[in-house]
């Protein structure tokens, strides 16, 4: 959070810098801080560059008076976050001079540029005192989980502005607490009496997912074996997943002989001469397929509420097929597809817990793709 505070206050700066001109015509256009940054970093380049000098200390000028013109119109508003504008004014005047400190060229022209540094260190804390009193007071309301997000929140922002403040970081740990929703996610039941298969796999993956990559970092899921070690005072969600069925069927098997033939294939050679003509075969091809199918129930129960917030299916299916085949005849009848499936060893069919794994690779990302989007900005 503090970086990502620091890096909104100089990020436009950073960009106007990469620029190659002088900075004249943003000069001319009125924006002081790219004719600057302009200014700066052609100086940088050639330090004896006469058009970036003469941009560099009217620009500067104008900039410095427009961000102190912004300090004390901020400074006379009744805005409870005014003091934030302050400091992003003040951090991005002492980010020129930072900048002018390291460019020869440009200390030739602005010996000694402006600097507040205690008047930032004083804008931060006080505008971390609002933050952090805008905190407490959200905190004091933590059984809604609304105002403890807000409460956190609030204290991210003080303590990016003044790391060390007064007990932020004992009120952030409080914050948070309150506002986790702690969700379970349940085992799956065996999906087949009929089949010994193995199925813990299934939501192991999607438990893996769960605590190694944040969806959002006031949900956390927790397995039943970790709610129970950790002593939760309390569950607000549960996840359920059941296999509602899983079939292996439609058992599928064919055999067909068919006459396959190839014209213009070299038959004999006769006085040096190659002789024509077709080749035959009778090729039989040999199918077989079994299909699994079945649909995953997903559900979402709120403890306090007591009822189902979300309930999906899932369908998924899974196809296992094989070609082989035998011929007799002349090989050379055969297409190139025909002596692929003559190469081809016929298999059995798969185990029931191979098909079970291939029939749930879809769901697991289905699964994981509706926890996503529905706890993402809970």
């Amino acid at each position: 959070m503090k970086k990502y505070y620091h890096l909104l206050i100089i990020l436009g700066a950073v960009a106007m810098l990469s620029g190659c001109a002088s900075g004249k015509k943003a000069l001319q256009k009125g924006d002081y801080e790219r004719a600057v940054s302009q200014a700066i970093n052609r100086l940088r380049s050639n330090d004896g560059q006469k058009k970036a000098k003469a941009t560099l200390e009217k620009a500067y000028k104008y900039a410095l008076e427009s961000h102190l013109g912004n300090i004390k119109k901020a400074r006379a508003s009744n805005d409870i976050m005014k003091w934030e504008v302050i400091a992003r004014n003040y951090q991005y005047i002492n980010f020129l001079a930072d900048e002018i400190q390291r460019c020869p060229g440009c200390r030739q022209v602005v010996p000694k540029p402006a600097r507040y540094d205690a008047e930032l260190t004083d804008a931060k804390n006080k505008a971390a005192e609002v933050h952090y009193n805008l905190g407490v007071e959200a905190l004091r309301k933590k059984d809604q989980r609304i105002k403890a997000i807000e409460a956190h929140q609030h204290f991210q922002a003080a303590q990016a502005l003044a790391p060390r403040f007064k007990d932020v970081e004992q009120k952030l740990g409080v914050a948070l607490y309150f506002a986790t929703l702690r969700v379970v996610v349940e085992p799956i039941p065996s999906p087949s009496r009929m089949f010994d298969i193995k199925h813990e796999f299934f939501v192991n993956k999607i438990n893996e997912y769960l605590h190694n990559n944040m969806i959002n970092q006031y949900v956390r899921f927790y397995t039943p074996g970790e709610a129970n070690s950790q002593k939760l005072d309390y569950v607000d969600h549960i996840i359920t997943m059941e296999f509602d069925r899983f079939n292996l069927g439609n058992i599928y098997s064919n055999k067909t002989t068919t006459d396959v033939s190839r014209d213009s294939v070299v038959i004999a050679t006769r006085n040096n001469e190659k002789i024509y003509g077709t080749v035959k075969a009778k090729l039989t091809t040999n199918e077989k397929a079994i299909t699994g199918t079945g649909v995953l129930d997903f559900k979402v129960f709120d403890n306090g509420l007591n009822k189902v917030l979300t309930q999906e299916k899932f369908p998924s299916e899974y196809t296992w097929a094989i070609r082989w085949a035998s011929f007799n005849g002349d090989e050379r009848a055969l297409s190139d597809e025909e002596l692929k499936m003559v190469n081809t060893v016929e298999a059995s069919a798969p185990s029931p817990q191979f098909m079970f794994e291939e029939f749930t690779a879809p769901l697991y990302s289905q699964a994981i793709s509706k926890i996503r989007d529905y706890y993402r900005n809970y």
